[in-house]
């Protein structure tokens, strides 16, 4: 019935359900392709048959990719450890389809970032608000656990740069596409007190475009010395 605790590490979970959610599923399914034990779980107010069905008949087979939904509320504590939070990878929250999403959202962090519950080791949380009059709240709220990304306000900026720069949407998917080339943040010491010059010649099959410092600014293109 959708009740019972999930039992992975390491997964990646969703909470909420909107049709954003086939998109996000079929990347994430995309981006962990030949990883062994990955697995999706969802927890929203929707039953667990539905939503599998929904996912099968929108996706298809997901190959060796798990998916796992729970039905739940994502700001019940009870609800939320059914899906094992302590032991994710990552969180992506879901804006609800109603007038009051963008409170549902800073309430489900709160759920997640206050639980007395919770791991000692920072979450990796990602979520979707759409009145930029709540930004400031849910920073306060999610402090340096979670990602917000402004819906409206992102989508605006794409619209209206592909607009003047025709072309500029196949780089967008170029960029953002899991099935093209992949944006990944890596550590590497053995390129650690040389230019980013040498950087650029440092790879066979990747290329590298930024720096992320220590206290987490990015620059893409730093200067070559």
């Amino acid at each position: 019935r959708g009740h019972s605790l999930v039992i992975e590490d390491g997964h990646t979970i969703i909470l909420g359900w909107s049709p954003q959610i086939f998109y996000i599923i079929a990347e994430l399914v995309t981006a962990n392709q030949g990883k062994k034990h990955a697995c999706i779980s969802i927890l929203a107010e929707k039953d667990k048959v539905e939503m599998e069905d929904e996912i099968r008949m929108k996706l298809g087979e997901t190959g060796s990719i798990k998916i796992v939904c729970r039905r739940g509320n994502p700001i019940d504590l009870t609800d939320l450890e059914i899906i094992n939070p302590h032991t994710a990878k990552s969180i992506i929250i879901l804006p609800p389809e109603t007038d009051d999403s963008d409170s549902q959202m800073i309430k489900m962090i709160l759920a997640i970032t206050n639980n007395p519950q919770r791991r000692q080791e920072r979450y990796h949380i990602v979520a979707a608000i759409r009145d930029p009059k709540n930004l400031e709240v849910a920073h306060l709220v999610g402090k340096n656990e979670v990602s917000i990304i402004l819906v409206e306000d992102v989508i605006s900026k794409i619209i209206a740069q592909t607009c003047r720069q025709p072309g500029l949407s196949v780089v967008f998917n170029e960029l953002l596409d899991f099935k093209r080339n992949k944006l990944y943040f890596h550590e590497e010491n053995s390129l650690v007190g040389k230019p980013f010059s040498k950087a650029l010649f440092a790879y066979q099959q990747a290329t590298p475009i930024g720096i992320r410092y220590a206290d987490g600014r990015s620059q893409l293109n730093p200067p070559l010395e």
